[in-house]
């Protein structure tokens, strides 16, 4: 199904990131596992490998929605389903989504995201809380899956790809030139990429999984929020301003454009060098030299900054109001947090992001930048207790 090779598209002030000859990223529900499959013996490998191949295939990343669980699933020995979610841990790119917590899920960190209303509690929520799997704030329904995109409806789930996304930093948003630039690239870019697919999908017979032109969007991955707010930046100005890129990208194309945050670090590290290596006008929100010049992802603080948590969380309302998936807050604490101190976090974030704690006992997610090196757990802030927690002091252990 073609390689995992990302191609990049350098503008001033943006990064088109697509796959060579396909989709980027998709998702799909795990209906799809049984199709085509001859015995129930033979189903669990044979489910593995055509998740192998599509997630294999697209770069961006593939989300499996866990919401019909194949009958072959049920008539496993519970050692068997164990050992499935297991092998599904090495599947690379590939992530979990769930409305409620598999009994048979194996604890250790995991690619997986829960999705409800109200954070978990109890058994899903000590998960959640030891960083096994992330929580994704549900709105009407919806799925809406973090760096990804989401769906149009809340009914029921059909697969849904993504032709690239086009990362951008908050703080060169009045800058670009939007019709001299941006609009053409995107242009010629999709253009090439419907060709391509189309001879991809004449030599291929054997997709893993069918592909849907009208079901195919474009994402729009906005980063550097916190350099952005930094420098007085106007938060209603700019979401009205990516509000309309987006209906223009979405006109131009005849596509639907999906915004949302981006956690991408190798896309802000490549745009704060750029905006410093050519003296772009938004270099004056980066950090000054010999700070990296980097643009944290998302809204927050850069995760590896031992920032207060409320701003790596961070989450204005007026970008809140235009997203159709939430911006990821990779947590990174000194312990496990307990119950009520992860509810007095939640209290004071008016939209929550997607969250994900990353205690001491869970390495940090790469890629790793020697310019900018995540520091020990123990030195990130605590999240306070009310019943009466205490916040460690940065120089205990010493």
């Amino acid at each position: 199904m073609g390689a995992t090779r990302t191609r990049q598209h350098e503008g001033r002030g943006f990064l088109i990131r697509t796959a060579p000859d396909g989709p980027f990223a998709g998702w799909a529900g795990s209906r799809f596992l049984d199709e085509g499959l001859a015995s129930l013996h033979a189903a669990p490998g044979r489910a593995l490998h055509r998740l192998q191949r599509l997630a294999g295939s697209l770069p961006g990343g593939f989300g499996l929605v866990w919401d019909h669980p194949p009958g072959w699933m049920e008539a496993l020995p519970a050692e068997a389903r164990v050992g499935w979610w297991e092998a599904l841990t090495g599947v690379p790119g590939l992530s979990l989504h769930f409305r409620a917590l598999p009994a048979d899920l194996p604890g250790g960190s995991f690619r997986g995201w829960l999705h409800t209303p109200e954070a978990p509690t109890g058994a899903a929520g000590e998960a959640w809380r030891n960083g096994w799997i992330g929580w994704v704030p549900e709105i009407s329904g919806h799925w809406r899956f973090p760096d990804l995109g989401s769906t149009s409806a809340a009914d029921e789930l059909a697969p849904g790809w993504i032709w690239g996304e086009i990362l951008l930093p908050l703080s060169a948003l009045s800058h670009l030139d939007v019709d001299g630039a941006l609009l053409p690239a995107v242009s010629a870019i999709h253009t090439r990429l419907e060709k391509a697919m189309a001879l991809r999908l004449a030599q291929d017979t054997d997709a893993p999984l069918p592909f849907v032109r009208r079901a195919a969007a474009w994402r729009i991955g906005l980063l550097g929020g916190w350099e952005f707010a930094r420098a007085h930046g106007e938060p209603a100005k700019a979401a009205l301003a990516v509000k309309n890129l987006a209906t223009r990208i979405s006109g131009l194309l005849r596509a639907p454009v999906r915004v949302g945050g981006s956690a991408c670090l190798e896309g802000g590290a490549d745009l704060g060098q750029q905006a410093m290596r050519e003296g772009l006008p938004w270099r004056g929100s980066l950090a000054m030299p010999p700070a990296p010049a980097s643009f944290s992802p998302g809204f927050g603080a850069d995760p590896r900054e031992a920032a207060p948590i409320a701003a790596r969380a961070n989450l204005p309302q007026d970008f809140a109001a235009i997203l159709d998936h939430p911006p990821i807050a990779l947590l990174r604490v000194p312990s496990v947090p307990p119950e009520a101190g992860a509810e007095a976090l939640l209290k004071d974030l008016h939209p929550a992001p997607a969250i994900r704690w990353l205690p001491p006992a869970l390495p940090p997610p790469g890629p790793f930048d020697p310019d900018r090196p995540w520091p020990e757990a123990a030195v990130y802030p605590f999240p306070s207790d009310p019943k009466g927690g205490e916040t460690p002091s940065l120089f205990d252990g010493f």
